[in-house]
């Protein structure tokens, strides 16, 4: 097990409940005293509780509800959602992370949070792990005011661990996860879907194994887990040791968001199954923009729905293509055959199109025996026009006609930054 450990100084730093700390910070108010939820009353009692203050988290209140949830009290700050002042705030403290480190050993997870590899700037700034990542806590709270946390490991998996799992009850808001560590601080951990990469149906397979303790995973025949969960399970055994491969300059880690192109949305009411079909169209125009952007390519296309509250459930399946593609014409066709094959005629209340098995779209991108060479170029060229106007003139400059049907959500949704008016 020793040759696969790697040995280095890795920060994971969280901004503290952000969207309410940044509107507490805004106001000029301490968020550990503040009773403030980012929600948008406008949108109803169904409206998503983006984000509460460390002050109401204290008091039970959980991150993450509907607004008719939340405890009814003359002291509440219902902040409306601001989500350019957000990604400023974003911006900001970004460029404190830049004054620590290089592009090359810094790695954007989120909009909240981030990894550092310090591990060839300790000698350069003459301290240990523990002092510079509280500096670089303090530069972030002098100037933005925005409280924030830290988990410090050998390698980016301990130190997101360290984070979830320990510090925001650690002293100072720094906790820390070494390989030394993993037996006491690690293996005790359950329910599974606590650990990172594990989530509430692969811990309910987990269970079934007789798996419920990261410990049970560590101690689990690996060709076993291989066997049922594929190249997962292999990484869950590994995962389960504390061990990660990843490095922040080698730029191929688990934590790269650019191994898969997505969309997802609530719709602010239920659906039938002839309703859809204009979602199904324009969230695979987004999707297959998203790719051209990154010049890159799809082999597969999941679809994910959710009914409506009052008949609960859905589903999500993958569809693999013919060759990789960045045509919506091609995503469109595999999320249709997914939602005919799989779906059911229930109210549906949300719905997720991913983009995965991306390759580079020039080297790539291949034609059908069965199409016609001519077209599919003359369309991709089409596309390829379109995006140009689109990043000069905004994403309503070209659409579909169909899109101002009572069905289309695109148009509402291109004045909305993260789904929300800015």
């Amino acid at each position: 097990m020793e040759e696969y450990k790697l040995y280095r100084e890795i920060l994971c730093i969280d901004l503290k409940s952000f969207f309410a700390s940044v509107e507490c910070a805004l106001r000029g108010l301490d968020p550990f005293k503040t009773p403030l939820i980012v929600a948008d009353k406008g949108r109803g009692g169904g409206s998503i509780v983006l984000a509460v203050t460390p002050y109401l988290k204290a008091q039970g209140m959980p991150s993450r509800c509907r607004l008719f949830e939340v405890e009814d009290r003359d002291d509440l700050i219902i902040a409306k959602p601001r989500m350019r002042e957000y990604l400023h705030a974003s911006r900001k403290v970004i460029e404190i992370y830049l004054r620590y480190v290089s592009h090359e050993d810094l790695h954007i997870y989120s909009i909240d949070e981030a990894f550092l590899d310090v591990t060839h700037y300790l000698n350069y700034y003459k301290t240990d792990t523990e002092t510079l990542a509280k500096t670089i806590l303090n530069t972030i709270l002098e100037e933005t005011k925005i409280p924030a946390t830290c988990g410090i490991g050998d390698n980016l998996l301990l130190s997101k661990l360290a984070l979830d799992l320990y510090s925001k009850k650690a002293a100072g808001g720094i906790a820390e996860i070494r390989y030394r560590d993993v037996e006491t601080k690690l293996w005790p951990i359950q329910p599974l879907s606590t650990m990172w990469g594990i989530g509430p149906r692969m811990e309910v397979r987990l269970n079934k194994l007789n798996l419920y303790k990261v410990g049970d995973l560590a101690q689990a025949n690996i060709t076993h887990l291989k066997r049922l969960f594929g190249v997962m399970g292999e990484e869950l055994y590994y995962h389960a040791h504390g061990i990660d491969m990843a490095i922040i300059s080698e730029k191929r880690t688990d934590y790269t968001p650019m191994k898969s192109v997505g969309l997802g949305q609530t719709l602010f009411k239920d659906y039938d199954t002839s309703m859809i079909m204009q979602v199904f169209l324009e969230m695979s125009d987004e999707v297959a923009e998203k790719l051209r952007f990154m010049r890159s390519a799809a082999k597969t296309v999941h679809l994910g729905i959710g009914y409506s509250k009052a008949y609960g459930g859905g589903f999500s399946r993958q569809l693999s293509l013919g060759e990789p593609t960045f045509d919506p014409n091609d995503i469109f066709r595999a999320v249709v055959d997914l939602f005919l094959k799989h779906g059911e005629a229930l109210p549906i209340r949300k719905v997720f199109i991913r983009a995965t098995g991306l390759s580079n779209a020039r080297m790539d991108l291949q034609v059908s025996f069965f199409e016609d060479v001519i077209q599919k170029e003359k369309r991709l060229k089409l596309w390829e026009t379109i995006d140009r106007v689109r990043v000069r003139y905004g994403k309503k400059s070209v659409t579909r006609l169909s899109s101002y049907l009572d069905s289309g959500t695109l148009i509402m949704r291109s004045d909305l930054i993260g789904g929300h008016h800015g």
